[in-house]
């Protein structure tokens, strides 16, 4: 069983890489276009779900193991920050996607790429904390 939770893991792992990837499709020449917008609106959808498969996953795998709680909280916390800005980066998306064409396009922008680039840098320290659990 164990096996099987880890190659579910590593497979949503993968799947996150979209965050990774998202500062880089925020370009202006991207933003302007609405079916680029709704792929990366269903992209973040799918990414958020499989965000939940990781948390079933890595509490399983959590419980087969013994690590430090400063890990585990972390851990915690870079989860939550990963949710709460790739939920929020979505919410923005969808909400400019059914507005009328006279929404303020700059600051919207400047919204959206605020809450890309946190919820990069929180999978940073997702990946940087599963590189290193033994280190903290």
């Amino acid at each position: 069983m164990l096996k099987i939770m880890l190659f579910f893991h590593v497979l949503g792992a993968i799947g996150m890489g979209f965050y990774l990837v998202l500062p880089f499709l925020l370009q202006k020449r991207f933003l302007q276009s609405r079916s680029v917008l709704q792929v990366l609106y269903r992209l973040n959808f799918l990414t958020q779900w499989i965000l939940v498969v990781q948390l079933l996953t890595g509490g399983y795998l959590y419980s087969q193991a013994v690590y430090s709680t400063l890990w585990i909280s972390l851990v915690v916390a870079a989860y939550f920050g990963v949710g709460a800005f790739g939920g929020l980066f979505g919410y923005y998306i969808r909400h400019f996607l059914k507005s009328p064409d006279r929404f303020e396009v700059k600051s919207w922008m400047q919204t959206v790429r605020f809450h890309a680039l946190f919820t990069t840098a929180f999978i940073f320290l997702v990946i940087l904390l599963m590189m290193f659990p033994a280190g903290i």
